[in-house]
This record gives C-alpha cells, sequence and structure tokens, in this order.
C-alpha cells in the first residue's frame, strides 16, 4: 500500500484496446482509496490499436508490487502471452497481488501466466473458446463480470465500465461504487439490443465472428501448442 492506499497496476502493451485499461483508470482513479500507476514492458511511448500514443509510468523492472493487478486485452494478445519476460514479470505481481483482474481477452494473458487456474473466469465472447483450453479454469461466458475470490474478470471491452465498479464494490464498498455509478451517469441504453450474442441475431453474430477471426492470427495455434500436455 501507498499511504493507506491500495496500489492498482494496470499494464499497457502495444495494440492493446485502450477501452479495457483507460475505463478503470479513470474510474478507479477517483476513489481516494486507491493509488492507480500503469507499467509495460517500456516507458517509452507504445501505441494503441487506434494510434493513441501511451505511456507508462513503470516498466517491467521498476514497477511496485501492486495490491490489484489489472490486465487489458486486445484483438490479438499473442504479443504478450509469447512474451516469456513478459508472463514471467505478470506471473510474479500475481502472485503477490490481493487481487488479480482482467478485462476483455486479458483474461487470456492472465491463463497463459497460470494466473486463473482453479477459478471462474470470463473473457469477450468471441474469445471464450481459447480460455477454455487452459485446464483448471471454469469459463463463465454469460456474465459479464465474474468475480471469484481473489479474481475478477470482465467480458468484452465496454464491460470495463462494469468491471470498475464491481472492483470498487469488491474492495472499497457498495457506498462509494454506487456513488461513483451516479457521478459517471451510468446508466446503459444500447441503442440496438445487440451487445451480447445471446441478444443478437445469428446472422448478426456470425458476422462479427468471421470480422474477429482474422484479427486472432497465430492465437490458436499458440494456445492449442500452450495448453497441450508435454
Amino acid at each position: 500500500m501507498t499511504d493507506g492506499r491500495k496500489d492498482v497496476a494496470i499494464y499497457l502493451w502495444p495494440n492493446m484496446f485502450m477501452l479495457d485499461v483507460l475505463v478503470p483508470h479513470q474510474i478507479l482513479g477517483f476513489v481516494p482509496e486507491l493509488n492507480v500507476y500503469t507499467f509495460a514492458r517500456t516507458t517509452e511511448p507504445i501505441v494503441s490499436d487506434t494510434g493513441m500514443k501511451l505511456i507508462a509510468d513503470y516498466d517491467l523492472e521498476s514497477v511496485p508490487q501492486p495490491d490489484i493487478l489489472v490486465v487489458g486485452g486486445g484483438a490479438n494478445p499473442l504479443s504478450e502471452m509469447a512474451d516469456e519476460t513478459v508472463i514471467g514479470a505478470l506471473r510474479k505481481l500475481g502472485e503477490s497481488a490481493e487481487m488479480v483482474t482482467s478485462v476483455c481477452d486479458g483474461a487470456l494473458i492472465l491463463a497463459q501466466a497460470g494466473l486463473l487456474e482453479g477459478y471462474r473466469a470470463t473473457t469477450h465472447w468471441a474469445y471464450v473458446d481459447l480460455l477454455r483450453r487452459y485446464p483448471g479454469i471454469e469459463v463463465c461466458d454469460e456474465e459479464r463480470v465474474v468475480s471469484d475470490r481473489s479474481r475478477m474478470t470482465g467480458g468484452g471491452c465496454t464491460s470495463a465500465v462494469d468491471f470498475s465498479f464491481s472492483l470498487i464494490n469488491a474492495v472499497i464498498g457498495p457506498e462509494a461504487a454506487a456513488a461513483l455509478e451516479l457521478a459517471f451517469q451510468y446508466d446503459p441504453q444500447p441503442l440496438f439490443g445487440t451487445g451480447s450474442p445471446a441478444k443478437a441475431p445469428p446472422e448478426l453474430v456470425e458476422y462479427v465472428r468471421k470480422m474477429v477471426e482474422p484479427l486472432r492470427e497465430g492465437l490458436e495455434e499458440f494456445v492449442t501448442r500452450a495448453t497441450v500436455p508435454v
């Protein structure tokens, strides 16, 4: 802890979805009891999936041990999952953290680090099949945010909002979470109501699945190799 506050470390990586990490940073940063900072492979600027440049507060060697670890996702997290230095650093931080959390397919990065084994977890619906290949993880694809003891995982990137309020509720309390829900005017009214496969027409689900598939290039092969016993 820093000055009595819980430290929250958010991992940044190239080509990631900004929403996965900037939403938690924005919302959690409003909580006086939390000290939020970011870290990455380097403190040099890195570029997100849409071209925004992000600069982390710490690199892998200098990041302070957090109480809460947050890992976001992206269209293809293979670069992080295949990097043994990254996985080793996240595993070390996660093993000593009070809570290990993710948004979207950041859950795959945690799974590769062995940090979700023995827990319930979720991820973006188009990546659920890959998360299921990791042994010891009970995948809950019908829940937007899954909380299981010291683990909390969110679904697709917009679940970062629900995830943030859920995390505040868990570590600070319902009063703080409710107040911030109001402060941010979080009152979702989706225009089409097609935000999950269960609510979208089958043809739309198939269209989006085909749209996502090319973005996962190499990821399925890597997960297959990583999860097959030697």
